[in-house]
């Protein structure tokens, strides 16, 4: 890593992250305008449930389940404290790890709740991928809008209330200047990239029914409710969640890549890194070291160890997945260093 980078003395955000600013004393705008959290309630959050559990449908709330630790501890949540009938479902996509599913698998098995994969054309998802790096440089756009309307499409052929996902704090302002997951752009992309069909678009996201969906709407008054419960609640520190999780459900964050999970971020993805590579090549930081700062931020960690951290994962240093990622989306190494030079996508 270059450790001649300029970073904020409170946090570890550099110099080349989006729109920094430093005072005199070296703290960044991020820090300084920083206020802790405050939840927006339980009690506002159990009336969701409640309302939920009085439309009678066979499901109470969708728990998109990854096999990470925040979709996990949202399963074990909604199951385990407030007692509603779930179906846990998991985006396959194309790059989940072992340890993410053997997760999935014991928490459904622990928590003796019903659960669904949805799996989308394997084939035609490394040609999405392949595409999108090629035109905007970056691959999580595919994976974000396939699992978003995968989980609508769910919530609304099962008429299912709510929809509970693993938003965490911990991803705040953990993001590139590309609005990434807007649909707009995610077409004009694909119309850019030359080898992507009408009818390839279609079946990856033309295929939800949308007068079925606002029947659903009028008919329960609103299905498919997104809620993000860790906004709701005063929520347990990241360690925390994971001691629960490991003991009540068997969660393990695994050895992937060498041990390097050690702030238990996106262990579901073998892409993460890759991905994370790649952003830093192209801006300057990754998501890694913003969610580290975010902690630091939250009180749960020093400056001390959230550098140790990044210094053991160097997202400078390119993933020795990197080749094998590279077979899956059929990309040479002359085409990623062309996408690795692409700051950003105009549409």
């Amino acid at each position: 890593m270059n450790n001649d980078m300029r970073r904020c003395v409170k946090c570890i955000l550099p110099e080349s992250y989006l729109k920094i600013l430093f005072d005199e004393k070296g703290v960044c705008n991020y820090c300084n305008k920083y206020t802790p959290f405050t939840p927006m309630g339980e009690d506002t959050l159990v009336k969701y449930f409640e309302k939920a559990e009085k439309q009678n449908c066979q499901y109470d709330a969708l728990v998109p389940l990854s096999g990470g630790k925040d979709s996990t501890y949202i399963l074990y949540l909604a199951k385990k404290k407030y007692s509603l009938n779930i179906l846990s479902y998991t985006f396959d996509n194309g790059f989940l790890s072992n340890v993410a599913l053997q997760n999935i698998d014991s928490a459904v098995k622990k928590l003796n709740v019903d659960h669904i994969f949805y799996r989308p054309n394997q084939a035609l998802l490394m040609k999405l991928y392949k595409a999108v790096l090629l035109v905007s440089g970056e691959l999580c756009s595919v994976c974000g809008i396939g699992l978003k309307n995968s989980y609508c499409k769910i919530a609304a052929d099962w008429n299912i209330p709510l929809i509970l996902r693993g938003d965490s704090l911990v991803e705040r302002n953990s993001y590139t200047p590309e609005d990434i997951y807007n649909i707009d752009r995610f077409k004009t992309i694909l119309s850019d990239s030359g080898g992507i069909t009408e009818s390839d678009f279609r079946s990856f996201i033309g295929y939800y029914n949308k007068d079925k969906l606002i029947k659903a709407y009028k008919k329960f008054r609103g299905i498919g409710r997104i809620i993000s419960p860790l906004y709701y609640i005063k929520k347990p520190g990241e360690e925390e969640i994971v001691n629960i999780i490991s003991e009540e459900l068997d969660w393990r964050a695994g050895d992937c890549d060498k041990g390097r999970c050690l702030n238990h971020k996106h262990i579901d993805c073998v892409a993460e890194r890759f991905s994370n590579y790649i952003r830093e090549q192209r801006f300057g930081y990754s998501r890694r070291v913003c969610q580290l700062s975010n902690l630091i931020r939250m009180g749960e960690l020093s400056r001390e160890q959230a550098l140790a951290m990044l210094n053991a994962e160097n997202p400078k240093e390119e993933p020795e997945i990197t080749d094998i990622i590279l077979g899956k989306l059929n990309i040479s190494r002359n085409e990623l260093a062309e996408a690795i030079k692409i700051k950003s996508f105009k549409y």
